[in-house]
């Protein structure tokens, strides 16, 4: 039976999900550019970079490369919600739980010119539980520390209702440590990714390495004062769900350039 009730939210909690995880360093302060203790040490443990490929794959807990993710399991029958998480971190800013829905590797960082993508199919968990795209975002992720270029870097994709050609941007910073997200702007009145289809920079990445990694946001935390917690539960956050085989990440984007360590907490409620 379907969580429709504050009770049944209750009666479904799991066991709570320890997340503690080693400061990030940070190359600079931007609105669309997070930092993610995917590759950091700690609870859980760090991810492995993916090796699949410039057309990706559907990210899943059954692959090597996302042992990095906060656990769960999926429900025996029913649904699956955000019931709490909790955060405190050693700097204030503001904190994403994601669904990594979609990794690649392969993208070459000192190419100008556009490399085409013919994707792996998206697993059914944008925010309507479809392959349509909706809710679906970009962000290029870094897992070995990139060069000093700053380029303008161009996503071309089909959107959520299927249109194709559009564009997404960003504007990368320079040497991005790893653990470094720079999230793409859509285009205007998008809501969604459902294929990426070509990449291209407007100036060599000099080195690194970087991946396009596609995700939904799920919940979103603010972290007002450093060391000082906050939390959402099942009435905050608006219940979102949790599809079955999610890849939860956190994602940080930090109010200053200081290395940040997090200590928090992850419930689930199934029903």
């Amino acid at each position: 039976m379907a969580i429709t009730t504050l009770d049944g939210a209750i009666a479904g909690m799991q066991a709570p999900q320890p997340i503690i995880k080693t400061g990030i360093a940070t190359a600079a302060v931007g609105a669309m550019r997070g930092y993610t203790p995917w590759y950091a040490a700690g609870n859980p443990g760090a991810s492995t970079a993916t090796a699949i490929g410039i057309n990706g794959e559907a990210a899943t807990p059954a692959l090597a490369s996302t042992g990095g993710r906060i656990r769960r399991t999926n429900p025996v029958s029913g649904n699956a919600h955000l019931a709490r998480l909790a955060i405190s971190a050693s700097t204030a800013g503001t904190l994403w739980l994601i669904d990594r829905v979609w990794q690649n590797s392969g993208l070459v960082v000192t190419s100008t010119t556009a490399q085409a993508i013919t994707p792996a199919a998206l697993p059914a968990r944008d925010n309507a539980g479809t392959t349509n795209g909706a809710g679906i975002m970009a962000a290029m992720e870094w897992s070995a520390t990139g060069g000093a270029g700053t380029p303008t870097v161009t996503l071309t994709y089909t959107d959520q209702d299927g249109n194709t050609g559009n564009s997404a941007t960003l504007t990368g910073v320079a040497t991005p440590p790893v653990g470094t997200f720079e999230v793409f702007t859509l285009a205007a009145g998008d809501t969604g990714i459902r294929a990426p289809t070509s990449f291209i920079q407007s100036a060599t990445r000099t080195s690194g390495t970087m991946h396009l990694v596609l995700f939904r946001v799920i919940a979103q935390i603010e972290v007002t004062s450093a060391n000082i917690g906050n939390a959402i539960d099942a009435l905050t956050s608006g219940l979102p769900q949790i599809y079955n085989d999610s890849v939860l990440q956190l994602v940080w984007f930090p109010s200053a350039t200081t290395a940040t360590n997090f200590v928090g907490q992850y419930i689930e409620t199934q029903g």
